[in-house]
């Protein structure tokens, strides 16, 4: 049985423990007061920058049983995923995807994409790329 009275809450975000521009700032900025209402029931999802990641991360096994579930059943399917503590005020938890150990699933999703809802992709376009697999990334992670 669900409990509904303490739901989980997901922030997916290019910029989760990865500075590139602006959000990085706004994100950080508003975790604090999201991880005072919500506690470890808050998760940031993200791409998994081997470069910050170490020094940004705390790297920790998750508690919440589902969540746990559902990385193992990724990583057991060859997705590699970090998932710790931001080292941010507020220390909120995050799953970090490594976006390259999914690549052989590219054409898939791209495929999906075109036969579900007729959006086409360039065939060499690494940001566009990127993109469709850490959204699916983060589909997989919340249907599991």
């Amino acid at each position: 049985m669900r409990d509904v009275t303490q739901p989980l809450l997901f922030e997916t975000s290019w910029e989760v423990a990865n500075k590139v521009g602006g959000i990085y700032t706004v994100i950080k900025t508003k975790v604090p007061v999201t991880v005072q209402e919500y506690g470890d029931r808050y998760h940031l999802t993200g791409p998994w920058n081997r470069y910050s990641a170490p020094v940004e991360v705390e790297e920790i096994e998750p508690e919440i049983p589902a969540i746990k579930a559902a990385i193992d059943s990724m990583t057991a399917q060859g997705i590699q995923v970090l998932y710790g503590r931001w080292l941010i005020d507020g220390a909120p938890r995050v799953i970090l995807f490594d976006i390259g150990s999914a690549a052989h699933k590219l054409d898939e999703w791209k495929g999906d994409l075109w036969r579900v809802a007729g959006i086409p992709s360039p065939p060499h376009d690494t940001e566009t790329n990127d993109s469709i697999i850490f959204g699916y990334l983060n589909a997989w992670l919340f249907g599991e």
